[in-house]
């Protein structure tokens, strides 16, 4: 393997796992959906604006009502949640629940499109899947605080995962990182909105009161890092590398978040939360490795290639 491809594997592996830290420390000081807004507001500017540099053929305005919907489900929503379940859980927790992505997409392609048939491993990683996520759910049975973040974390989950499956038939651009900027940039205007809406903004002068250089730092490796380049970095591996092995990152970033979690957030799992985080990532590696694809199909040029969150 060539050195690019080790610094693309690098990035889709560090910056998106680490990227639910950073979630977490601005949203300690900031409003959610106003930081969630902002963040994919200007990378979805600099993916546009770059692909307007490379002379990219502009989108119809059926593409760009294609990419507003996609922009709604899996931005709006799906990063509303998780921003939202960070203010109440730990990174690492929000990183496993929401590494159960492939699974819901498996399930949606199997029962609803047809498009996969599964063998035992893929049923196997299903279960194991589902059953995780009983296992991280049930230590907050009762207070309230865990339930809720963890009914937001799996909402956006799905929310994500029916975008993807959605996408396969809209009509979006075929330049796929023009396709993702048109939706991280309308996502996040629509986050912006809510924002308003909810009256955040007026919580702004107690923000730039406790901001730091560090919450700036965040918010920069959230845009430029998390975002823009390793999206980039996906899409170079895509056109490259066999996707089953691109998505290894479902179940690498899982790991990368609590290691980080743990080793700069101060953060701690339950032994019963790491035997469910244990079940999540080895339900989403078996789900992966056991998808049998049914009739073959192109794969959508929209930012869920492979059925990844590929923003986080």
């Amino acid at each position: 393997m060539d050195w690019r491809r080790v610094v693309a594997y690098s990035a889709i592996y560090l910056f998106w796992g680490a990227s639910f830290l950073a979630i977490r420390e601005i949203v300690a000081v900031a409003p959610p959906f106003l930081s969630a807004g902002v963040r994919f507001t200007i990378a979805g500017l600099i993916l546009f604006l770059w692909m307007r540099v490379r002379g990219a053929p502009r989108a119809t305005w059926r593409q760009c009502g294609s990419c507003a919907v996609l922009g709604l489900i899996m931005f709006s929503i799906n990063y509303a949640c998780l921003f939202w379940a960070e203010q109440r859980v730990a990174s690492g927790y929000a990183a496993i629940i929401s590494a159960t992505i492939p699974v819901w997409i498996f399930i949606g392609e199997w029962q609803v499109l047809g498009a996969v048939k599964p063998n035992a491993a893929a049923v196997g990683g299903v279960l194991a899947g589902l059953a995780g996520i009983v296992l991280l759910v049930l230590p907050g049975a009762g207070s309230g605080r865990i339930d809720a973040a963890a009914f937001a974390l799996l909402l956006g989950a799905l929310c994500w995962s029916s975008g993807a499956l959605w996408s396969r038939k809209l009509d979006i651009p075929k330049s796929a990182v023009e396709g993702a900027g048109l939706q991280m940039g309308l996502g996040g205007l629509m986050l912006l909105a809510f924002s308003a809406a909810v009256g955040e903004p007026a919580r702004l002068r107690a923000v730039f009161a406790a901001w730091t250089w560090r919450l700036s730092a965040d918010m920069a490796y959230l845009v430029l890092c998390a975002s823009v380049a390793a999206f980039t970095a996906f899409l170079y591996l895509m056109d490259r590398e066999p996707a089953s092995r691109v998505a290894s990152n479902s179940y690498v970033n899982p790991l990368v978040a609590v290691i980080i979690g743990v080793a700069i957030g101060g953060e701690r799992l339950q032994p019963v939360q790491m035997a469910g985080a244990a079940l999540v990532i080895c339900g989403v590696f078996f789900t992966l490795r056991g998808k049998l694809p049914a009739p073959k199909r192109a794969a959508p040029h929209s930012v869920a290639v492979a059925g990844n969150r590929s923003a986080d």
